[in-house]
């Protein structure tokens, strides 16, 4: 009996965990975001509801890493329908990098971590596919 309570405690706590990495974000993009093209990715950076979605997409670590890949400061660009720029560490450029799209049409994050010694991660809220547009940037830097 004691063994079935732990098991059941175990699959309740995993299965809550993977049901908050995944639930909706309630916290709305900004509502001129689309006009955002061609500014420095830092707006989008610093902006506090992207900020809070990115932390709680990539978690802390994989937040760490991500953030470090911005010592370059890129424009964002206008890809379809995402907004999209990639960063990476000074000295680092083709090593080191990250990349985030947003997705203008269903109000979600994505996010990338490519470290030229590991695979490349991917994170999309709502569990959604990895866009072409970041798809596209990792597959570049894996083909330097």
């Amino acid at each position: 009996m004691k063994q079935i309570f732990i098991l059941f405690l175990l699959t309740f706590a995993l299965g809550f965990s993977a049901y908050s990495q995944n639930r909706t974000n309630n916290q709305p993009l900004p509502k001129n975001i689309s006009k955002w093209n061609g500014s420095d990715s830092d707006k989008v950076l610093n902006d506090p509801v992207i900020k809070s979605r990115l932390k709680k997409l990539l978690g802390k670590k994989n937040y760490a890493d991500f953030i470090e890949s911005w010592e370059t400061i890129n424009p964002i660009v206008k890809k379809g329908n995402f907004l999209f720029s990639s960063g990476c560490m000074i000295h680092s450029c083709g090593h080191i990098e990250s990349a985030f799209a947003i997705d203008l049409l269903n109000k979600t994050i994505h996010a990338a971590i490519f470290r030229e010694t590991e695979k490349t991660r991917f994170f999309n809220e709502k569990n959604r596919k990895t866009p072409n547009v970041i798809q596209k940037w990792a597959k570049n830097l894996q083909t330097k």
